[in-house]
């Protein structure tokens, strides 16, 4: 008898392990979209056999774990993947946004306005005294003035953005990092027995991780009890075990008030300035084209906007206007306000000339209004090397919207390749811990058979025991 309920046992222990793989299967089809999901199988031991008058009688299975399929390797090489791709992302995005600013379609740049400022002063040249083509010269000068304006509000502008995204991106970097820390004390109390794998915590976690990777440079392990530790840059520890420390921005008063990346609490108690140490991933693309980039470009913009009105003004203060203008010389054409760091911004016509084209000044000479030697002087301007010694205003210009183009065009290579990595990564995780619909089918009909062989199993010992029973009766 005892034998048969042993066996009856058996048939039972199998069932239940039949139930927990359909469950199983069925839960990985449940789950087979689910980003960062892996896929996972009832660990099936066999018991250890019993012996029986010499001989060695098998005892049936068990389930003795239901483990996840994960590749800790390609794991960690998807995330630093992902912190270089997650840069090159940032970083071309950040770029693009402000390559409209310089467009060749735009029909207010800065090298049109250009243009059109000079093809004025030599139709003012040409009828100095015409009351209309005065008008139309004060019209481009004004643009031109305009444009420079433009570009720098834009280049401000885009920087804030980018201000604000920081900002963003540390608030949410902050919630992963205590998230982790809830997830490690999960997973420690779900992990306390033996043979007990808390798979879909685990996944989240590498989930957040991935995400963490993406904004910013961080490497990790786990300790003893399961929990993962993650340092950031410097190596500063952002999570340890079931403690997260916080990262917060702070306007730094020496950069014009743009925000700085703090960690709270990191060495000594006092608060750490992390900013310096970001090497990798979005924050640190963003902040390099935020503090290096477009101060580049404000500086460029800058220098040809002061180049121009310096050079332009120093002509027109020679020269004579009209009427009540045609005896006295010393007027600026345009105003910058003294700031060379603010040259674009502050740049605007003169009041005299705003007040009246009377007080643009192309006579040499007072009393001359058919004269045009200071407008000659000012048309010469634009082919000289005033910049640098080495280029012309419309030069300097297409050399920096130039450069600028080719850090665009570069950026996008290099994220087209950091991504193809990334995918291939990606690639290869699904390879191991993806989810084949066709498979979990097929493992479906499999705990199908097994379930009705060990009902059949169970079907037999029970009768056999009404056997056993009857006999005895």
């Amino acid at each position: 008898m005892s034998g048969l309920f042993r066996t009856l046992n058996i048939g039972s222990e199998s069932l239940s392990v039949t139930r927990m793989g359909v469950d199983t299967a069925g839960h990985n089809i449940a789950n087979a979209q689910v980003d960062g999901y892996s896929r996972q199988r009832v660990n099936v031991k066999a018991r250890e056999p019993h012996q029986k008058g010499g001989v060695l009688l098998g005892a049936g299975a068990y389930a003795e774990s239901i483990d996840r399929a994960h590749d800790q390797w390609n794991e960690k090489q998807l995330n630093r993947a992902n912190q270089t791709a997650g840069a090159s992302s940032a970083r071309l995005n950040a770029l693009k946004s402000i390559e409209g600013l310089f467009s060749p379609d735009l029909q207010a740049g800065v090298d049109v306005e250009i243009t059109s400022f000079f093809n004025s002063a030599q139709n003012l040249a040409n009828f100095p005294d015409d009351v209309t083509v005065r008008t139309t010269f004060r019209e481009s000068a004004r643009s031109l003035s305009q444009s420079f304006q433009r570009v720098d509000g834009g280049l401000e502008r885009e920087r804030q953005d980018l201000n604000q995204k920081i900002s963003f991106e540390i608030s949410s970097l902050d919630d992963s990092m205590q998230g982790i820390a809830r997830l490690n004390t999960q997973i420690r109390e779900q992990e306390v027995l033996p043979g007990s794998h808390a798979n879909d915590l685990r996944d989240e976690r590498d989930r957040v991780l991935r995400d963490m990777s993406r904004k910013i440079d961080i490497h990790y392990y786990e300790n003893q009890n399961g929990m993962i530790c993650v340092r950031g840059p410097g190596d500063s520890m952002l999570v340890d075990g079931n403690m997260a420390t916080h990262l917060y921005v702070q306007p730094n008063p020496d950069n014009e008030g743009l925000h700085d990346v703090m960690i709270e609490g990191a060495e000594g108690g006092m608060d750490f300035n992390l900013s310096r140490h970001v090497g990798s991933g979005e924050i640190s693309a963003m902040m390099e084209v935020r503090d290096k980039v477009i101060p580049g470009l404000l500086e460029k913009n800058n220098q040809l906007a002061s180049s121009m009105a310096e050079s332009i003004n120093g002509v027109h203060r020679q020269g004579f206007g009209l009427n009540g203008f045609q005896e006295v010389a010393g007027r600026n054409l345009f105003k910058t306000g003294g700031d060379l760091t603010r040259a674009a911004a502050n740049m605007s016509l003169e009041d005299s000339i705003e007040a009246s084209t009377d007080a643009i000044s192309f006579a040499s000479t007072p009393m001359a209004s058919g004269d045009n030697v200071v407008g000659n002087q000012m048309i010469a301007l634009k082919e000289q090397k005033l910049l640098d010694g080495r280029a012309d205003f419309l030069q300097f210009y297409s050399d920096m919207v130039g450069g600028f183009g080719t850090q665009v065009v570069r950026a996008g290579h290099v994220n087209e390749a950091e991504e193809i990595l990334v995918k291939d990564l990606q690639t290869r995780r699904e390879a191991v811990s993806g989810v084949s619909l066709d498979e979990e089918a097929t493992n479906l009909m499999r705990w199908q058979a097994n379930f009705a062989a060990s009902s059949k199993l169970i079907t037999t010992v029970d009768e056999m025991l009404d056997t056993v029973l009857s006999m005895k009766r």
